[in-house]
């Protein structure tokens, strides 16, 4: 089985009981470095679900997929639409092009570099951003893999029992 399908087939595993609890120790570790304008994803295929918790805390913004290679984020405030990939997107009003901190999904990590759904929408994305890049995984997601040059490093990963920076 290919690396990116066994990651998402070990977080899928995890019972209810067991996501809600490892969940809320996650967004319990990234709460401290939440300031200003925060992108967050709308959670698809059993993902770490922080945005649950802070939908109603923070000034929150997700991503749309403008085409086949970038993103850009918006006010979660918006009315939102279904998306290409199962995703739930902002409808795209205005774009918000300076988030202070960056909640990004992974499907798999090594050190704090993390494997994506393998179209590179958020390496493209992170490359040029400023803000605190933090991906959401749980522990049974890391596995190590061939970095390519494309990938870029996260500032930290947050897991259910430590912090990866």
């Amino acid at each position: 089985m290919d690396k990116r399908k066994l990651c998402i087939q070990r977080r899928s595993l995890l019972s209810k009981t067991e996501r809600l609890l490892k969940e809320k120790a996650i967004t319990n570790c990234v709460l401290p470095f939440l300031k200003g304008k925060i992108g967050v994803y709308i959670p698809i295929r059993s993902e770490v679900d922080i945005y649950s918790c802070l939908k109603n805390q923070f000034d929150l913004y997700i991503p749309k997929m403008l085409n086949d290679t970038t993103i850009a984020f918006y006010s979660d405030h918006e009315d939102k639409t279904q998306g290409k990939f199962s995703t739930i997107e902002p409808v795209g009003i205005n774009e918000e092009k300076n988030l202070d901190v960056i909640l990004v999904p992974v499907v798999g990590f090594f050190k704090t570099y993390r494997m994506g759904y393998g179209k590179g929408y958020y390496d493209r994305y992170l490359k040029n951003c400023s803000a605190l890049k933090i991906g959401v995984a749980f522990d049974v997601q890391e596995m190590k893999f061939d970095l390519k040059p494309t990938d870029v490093a996260l500032d930290m990963i947050i897991t259910e029992t430590r912090i990866l920076r």
